[in-house]
Formats: C-alpha cells, structure tokens, sequence
C-alpha cells in the first residue's frame, strides 16, 4: 500500500509542474500579444523583415592577370521595393574608378561606352552581365586572384547603399563577348 501512496504522490506532483508550467505558458504568451498590440517589437513583425528591399545577387568578378589594369564585376539587382530606384554611383577599394558600362555594336564592333544612370523598376530584375551592362573597375591597385573578394558598392536615387562580396574566377559564361 505504501508504494501506491508513493506512485500517486509522484503523479500528483508531475500533474502540479504541468499545470504550473502551462500556466506559465499562457502567462508568457499573454504578455507578449499585449506587447505587440502595443507597438513593442516580435522578432517576427519587425521592420527589417517585412519592408522590401533592393537585393544584389550572384556576384562575380573577372579574375586579372599581373599587370592588368581594368577587370569588370557582374551581379543580379533586384528591386524588391514599391519605387523605381536609378543607380547613382558605384564604388569599389579594388579600383581608382568604378563605372556602370554597357557593351554595344557600333559599325561592326563591340563598344564599351559608360552608362551615368539605370532605372529599375519595383519587382524587376536588371542582369549584369558579359556583353551587356556590367560594372568596369578600372585602374586597379593590384590584379584580381582568381578565388579573391571584390567588395562592390553601389549608391542608390532612394539613398540605400548596398555593398556586395564579388568571387573572382576566369570561367564567366559570355566573358569572351565583352572583354
């Protein structure tokens, strides 16, 4: 009879730490909504995460021989805001100058020309890429290893600044096209 005591005792005191920490569950999660309806910030409802945003992706840039001077960088741009956003400026610590240029055929030839403003519409894409717009670094301070990083800035109209990581190879799909 004793060990049934002890059982239902055990039982018992396993059913109050339940019903304790259940308790204070609904407590925790009551005091949590009323924050939120507050204005206090959950993790889940702040700003950073449900505001758009403009998105630089897949960067590469082109791998450089000793003694070359220019290389060039290639990315996707994603405009996830509701405006249409113009690059104003792009920079980079690898190069003097750093320029948006655009490749076309001109009598025949292929010609680089630079480009002084590109608008991105809310939702779209803007491809930087071998044989069309891509970004020229030139007079570089030192050449470009293959595997190294090329940070890339660029200055937006609506005043966001965004910075990316660029991995250097030689083997650019379409490189030949435009360099």
């Amino acid at each position: 009879m004793k060990s049934g005591t002890i059982l239902y005792t055990r039982a018992v005191r396993v059913m109050v730490t339940i019903v304790h920490g259940t308790i204070a569950l609904m407590m925790l999660l009551t005091v949590h909504t009323a924050m939120a309806a507050q204005g206090g910030h959950s993790h889940a409802h702040s700003k950073e995460h449900s505001e758009p945003a403009l998105q630089l992706l897949n960067a590469s840039a082109r791998a450089t021989k000793p003694g070359m001077s220019s290389s060039a960088a290639y990315m996707t741009i994603y405009n996830g805001t509701h405006q249409a956003v113009q690059i104003r400026s792009l920079s980079s610590p690898v190069a003097g100058k750093t320029e948006l240029h655009t490749t076309e055929m001109n009598n025949g030839m292929m010609k680089m020309r630079r480009v002084d403003n590109l608008t991105i519409n809310p939702g779209d894409r803007l491809e930087l890429k071998p044989g069309g717009y891509h970004v020229m670094l030139m007079g570089l301070n030192k050449h470009i290893a293959k595997n190294s990083e090329v940070p890339v800035t660029i200055t937006f109209s609506n005043g966001d600044q965004k910075t990316v990581i660029a991995h250097a190879t030689d083997e650019i799909k379409g490189q030949h096209m435009a360099h």
